[in-house]
């Protein structure tokens, strides 16, 4: 989602003060309480009641193991970007929604350049299950959603 132009315009002023400021220490000791840390565990919260689901639902729409699933929700664990996708299917996200919760995660971003990418945006786009993504990638000849990870 776009941000207002008064928030981007608070995000330039604040950029502005942390470059022109001494050094980091004396930037962080006027302005820590202005600073925030987006925890994962909070968004995906927000996210379960904006969408009217629980996390439960959510991890058996993402394809999780239960356990696994629900250590990435109270931010036990951290899941990997494939992971963290198929959250976002599971959760219902557009392209956008996904991009913003990637970045929230620390992850890459997709990339509508890479051919991976592009066919897990298009699925987003169109409200795809994760089985049908996956269904699509394998087609494509693909590495599929968390092929090779471990995560127990």
């Amino acid at each position: 989602m776009a941000h207002p132009p008064s928030e981007v315009q608070t995000t330039l002023n604040f950029q502005r003060k942390l470059l022109e400021a001494p050094d980091f220490d004396a930037f962080l000791q006027d302005n820590a309480t202005q600073m925030v840390t987006p925890r994962l565990c909070y968004s995906l919260a927000e996210l379960c009641r904006e969408k009217g689901l629980t996390a439960a639902q959510v991890i058996r729409l993402a394809g999780l193991a239960r356990t696994y699933g629900h250590q990435i929700f109270n931010g036990t664990r951290r899941p990997s970007r494939d992971k963290l996708i198929q959250i976002c299917l599971g959760l219902g996200l557009d392209v956008e929604g996904t991009q913003a919760l990637l970045k929230v995660a620390e992850k890459n971003p997709l990339n509508s350049k890479l051919l991976r990418d592009a066919a897990i945006m298009r699925c987003l786009h169109d409200g795809k299950t994760v089985l049908q993504l996956q269904e699509l990638l394998n087609r494509l000849g693909l590495t599929l959603l968390g092929e090779g990870e471990s995560h127990e």
